[in-house]
C-alpha cells in the first residue's frame, strides 16, 4: 500500500487516493479561517436583509411592550 517509489514517499496511496500527514497547527489555522469566512457570510446576508428595512413596515420591531393583568401600583 505504501508507495516508496512515487512522488510522495511518506504518503499512503490506495486506489489513486493519497493520504498525507498534516500538522495540527495547520488544521487549527484552516478551521479558524473557514469559520471566519462563514461568519462573514452570515453577517453579509443579515446586513443585506436589514438594508431593505422600511420604517412603515419593519422586519423586526425593536420596540418593547409590556402587558400586565390586574392593577398596576
Amino acid at each position: 500500500m505504501n508507495n516508496p517509489n512515487g512522488r510522495f514517499p511518506d504518503g499512503l496511496e490506495i486506489g489513486g487516493l493519497l493520504l498525507c500527514k498534516t500538522p495540527a497547527e495547520f488544521v487549527e489555522q484552516r478551521d479558524a479561517y473557514y469559520l471566519n469566512q462563514a461568519n462573514q457570510q452570515v453577517l453579509s446576508v443579515e446586513n443585506s436583509f436589514m438594508r431593505d428595512n422600511d420604517p412603515r413596515m419593519r422586519k423586526f420591531n425593536d420596540q418593547r411592550t409590556q402587558v400586565t393583568i390586574g392593577r398596576s401600583v
